[in-house]
């Protein structure tokens, strides 16, 4: 045992050069997706097809995208540069 491409050591390699190239976040969002799949597949028995969607979720708006804090710094140090300088009273 051991032997062949399907050794320990190989398939640890073969995940940690996956995990460097696609980041935590989207192997998490894969695997989100892919369980999301199955619930709905299982939901249905198995006969394939989209669940029917309901009004609750068509009408719920999608919640906000969230600024990275390197960009909100960013515009705040280029708001501070590009300001007018007022005239003193």
């Amino acid at each position: 045992m051991g032997e062949g491409l399907f050794s320990p050591w190989h398939i640890a390699i073969i995940a940690f050069v996956v995990f460097m190239v696609f980041g935590p976040k989207k192997i998490a969002d894969r695997f989100t997706d892919l369980s999301q799949g199955v619930q709905e597949w299982i939901e249905n028995d198995g006969e394939g097809g989209a669940a029917p969607a309901t009004d609750e979720a068509q009408a719920a708006p999608p919640p906000p995208k969230k600024v990275k804090l390197s960009r909100r710094i960013g515009q705040r140090l280029y708001r501070l540069r590009h300001r007018r300088r007022r005239a003193p009273l």
